[in-house]
């Protein structure tokens, strides 16, 4: 082969492919190919190493804020007072005795001072559904039956 690899197969080379037997052939005879190849290599070996350079060290910052924290904040470190769960039973023990003895029910419902008995109410509602009037009619229609029967009239008809 007297041509040099094309740029495909330079590639195709560095990314470890089968170049085909006379470009392997040629490769291994050129020196102005290998060359190429080498330089090819150098280079994407210098583009990863900057590329990873930037990268930050996560697992040494992360080691260095934890060691910044607070004794009493790090996982782990904060515990409760051993007396704080048995005075909350306790405490709920009480809530729920005195829930009891107010809430019993054999205890009997006292009926507040001043308040009408269940029948003076039945009377109130009866008393206002069996009243036909429709009211702030009596300004459109008063001589209805209703303002002849003593209903509020201010017209002064009764």
């Amino acid at each position: 082969m007297n041509q040099h690899l094309t740029d495909d197969e330079v590639t195709m080379a560095v990314a470890g492919l089968d170049l085909g037997d006379s470009a392997r052939e040629h490769l291994a005879s050129c020196v102005a190919c290998r060359a190429e190849v080498a330089a090819l290599e150098r280079l994407i070996a210098q583009r990863r190493a900057a590329a990873t350079a930037d990268e930050p060290d996560w697992q040494a910052i992360t080691t260095a804020v934890i060691a910044a924290l607070p004794v009493a904040e790090r996982p782990g470190a904060h515990r409760r007072p051993r007396w704080l769960r048995p005075a909350l039973a306790l405490a709920a023990s009480v809530l729920i005795a005195v829930a009891v003895a107010v809430l019993r029910p054999d205890r009997p419902i006292e009926k507040p001072a001043g308040e009408p008995s269940v029948e003076e109410i039945l009377a109130e509602v009866d008393e206002l559904l069996a009243d036909d009037r429709i009211p702030g009619f009596e300004a459109i229609d008063p001589g209805s039956e209703w303002m002849t029967n003593g209903g509020d009239n201010d017209n002064g008809a009764s």
